[in-house]
């Protein structure tokens, strides 16, 4: 079924590769006016004109989505080019592999102000630009790593991921009285860039690359049909920013082979 999103602006933070990218990609090809925001701007050059040259409307903007005035700014941008803020996508996400006795404070903070604030940064900024329209939708990226602890070296991320969770009910509750829904997604494994620096910890550690990678799923998904592509989560964004999930807010959206079932 075809969701569109014709003439409706949307701001992407986070979106210069991986599943960041694809949601970009899946937006664009269905009628959004996209803003791209990521910290690597070449980044978010290289995608907006691999976007326009395929017919598609895209911006480029540089966001470090730490600084809540950056945020904003490329919300405002989007505002006064377009008139409206339709979507807001927080997809901005980092890793680290560190155990849970060995991270250290500067480790788990980096953690914390990218994936957790970075969030709270772009629900703020979007619900008190979203209420005056009196309508919006806004999507978080969180992850099955923040719905139970996994192997060791996920301990922090997972923590800021499960902060994502609680984060996108806290703003459900404060958009619902502006007719804004807000909700998250929990990928499952993804072999994006993040995934490969998991998979480079694996090899240092003696593990054959792809024996690694297969094993992964094996453990954790239990239905069986072949690797995830951050086009399968991009197809849960759309739905969520959609008039379809206009009853769903607060919600937690598992897409992840079934890692997770609650």
């Amino acid at each position: 079924m075809e969701i569109r999103f014709d003439n409706q602006t949307v701001v992407v933070y986070g979106a210069g590769r991986g599943i960041g990218e694809a949601i970009v990609r899946a937006f664009a090809k269905n009628g959004a006016n996209v803003y791209i925001a990521d910290i690597i701007y070449e980044n978010t050059k290289n995608l907006r004109d691999s976007v326009r040259a395929q017919g598609f409307k895209a911006e480029a903007c540089e966001c470090d989505v730490t600084k809540i005035d950056q945020v904003d700014a490329v919300m405002a941008k989007a505002e006064e080019e377009t008139g409206r803020l339709d979507v807001v996508i927080n997809n901005a996400g980092i890793v680290s592999l560190a155990s849970f006795l060995d991270a250290d404070q500067d480790d788990i903070m980096s953690l914390i102000k990218v994936n957790q604030m970075g969030a709270n940064n772009g629900c703020q900024c979007a619900l008190k630009r979203m209420k005056k329209y009196n309508h919006g939708k806004v999507v978080n990226t969180a992850s099955f790593a923040g719905r139970h602890a996994m192997r060791e070296g996920f301990a922090h991320y997972g923590m800021t991921k499960a902060a994502i969770i609680y984060l996108t009910q806290a703003a459900a509750y404060a958009g619902a009285d502006y007719n804004i829904n807000v909700n998250s997604v929990c990928p499952g494994i993804i072999r994006t860039a993040m995934w490969e620096k998991i998979l480079d910890a694996d090899e240092q550690s003696g593990k054959d690359r792809e024996t690694a990678w297969k094993e992964s799923l094996k453990h954790f998904i239990p239905l069986d049909r072949g690797d995830q592509k951050p086009e399968d989560i991009a197809n849960a964004f759309l739905f969520l920013a959609s008039p379809m999930a206009d009853h769903v807010t607060g919600q937690a959206l598992n897409v992840d082979g079934g890692a997770s079932m609650d």
